[in-house]
């Protein structure tokens, strides 16, 4: 069974993102990560489609692109 993940982020600009979401796709490749930048806390919605969610490796790469995530309730 899979789970979903939801992290308050930094990120602001569409390209960024797409670049993020591509990075955390090849990383992973049994997630699905998305974006919300029109939310207040420009979401980063990452869903795993049978494994747990790596959250280090998801942190480790915003960090590479010089971002931070937390995460949300």
């Amino acid at each position: 069974m899979g789970s979903i993940e939801v992290y308050k982020t930094d990120v602001e600009d569409r390209v960024t993102a797409k670049s993020i979401v591509d990075t955390i796709r090849q990383s992973l490749p049994n997630c699905n990560p998305s974006f919300d930048l029109e939310d207040c806390d420009k979401v980063l919605r990452v869903e795993s489609l049978n494994d747990e969610i790596n959250e280090s490796k998801i942190r480790n790469i915003l960090q590479d692109y010089g971002y931070h995530m937390e995460n949300l309730p």
